[in-house]
């Protein structure tokens, strides 16, 4: 009898900036990633809530993988989650179920979604069901 493979899917880029934002409040985290957006000229941002005061953002203008690690190693929330980044040279979030925990759901958009967030989009929505 064949088993099914548990495992996670994840979006993964090199090409601007992703966070994954734990312990924080639909708010702070809001805030944050508009401080972020108008600071480095990022042209916007989706928030996805993980699961209970954890958040993923993803933002819409390309970077260079140097560029998008330089901002996301600016915040000490997200040292930790840079830091495993960092040793696979790329940004990677979530966007299926895991142990139990639900996809990611989209709470928060702001500015324009043609670029980064939009290729985002694209992959999340082929595992809508995963």
């Amino acid at each position: 009898m064949l088993k099914a493979l548990k495992g996670v899917i994840g979006f993964t880029t090199t090409r601007g900036l992703l966070l994954d934002l734990d312990n924080m409040t639909e708010k702070k985290t809001v805030r944050l990633c508009g401080s972020l957006c108008s600071r480095h000229k990022l042209e916007g941002f989706i928030i996805l809530k993980s699961s209970n005061n954890h958040y993923h953002a993803v933002f819409n203008r390309y970077l260079s993988w140097k560029k998008a690690l330089m901002i996301a190693s600016s915040i000490f929330k997200c040292v930790e989650w840079v830091i495993w980044q960092v040793r696979k040279g790329e940004f990677t979030l979530r966007i299926s179920t895991k142990h139990g925990i639900n996809k990611p759901q989209i709470v928060f958009e702001y500015g324009r979604k043609d670029k980064l967030i939009r290729d985002y989009l694209e992959i999340y929505g082929l595992f809508k069901d995963y």
